[in-house]
């Protein structure tokens, strides 16, 4: 089956980017589901977020129980 079919391309730096719907599609339905790929990058971009505060949290509590294992190592030293 042939099927017309309109494209929205935009080049950004070296990389090709396109949207494609049907030529019949109403106007307020390609902006909608505009709006719906814009809010699926946003949850991908809020778990990345909060994997790297994750990460941070994990990485901070480890530089604060290190210093204290070292004060018991120096004072058994002592």
């Amino acid at each position: 089956m042939l099927k017309n079919i309109s494209k929205l391309e935009i080049k950004i730096g070296e990389k090709t980017y396109q949207f494609l719907c049907d030529m019949d599609c109403p106007l307020h339905e390609v902006k909608e589901s505009l709006f719906q790929f814009i809010k699926y990058v946003g949850q991908i971009e809020d778990k990345i977020k909060e994997q790297q505060e994750a990460q941070k949290s994990q990485e901070d509590a480890k530089s604060v129980v290190e210093p204290i294992v070292e004060q018991v190592q120096e004072a058994k030293a002592e």
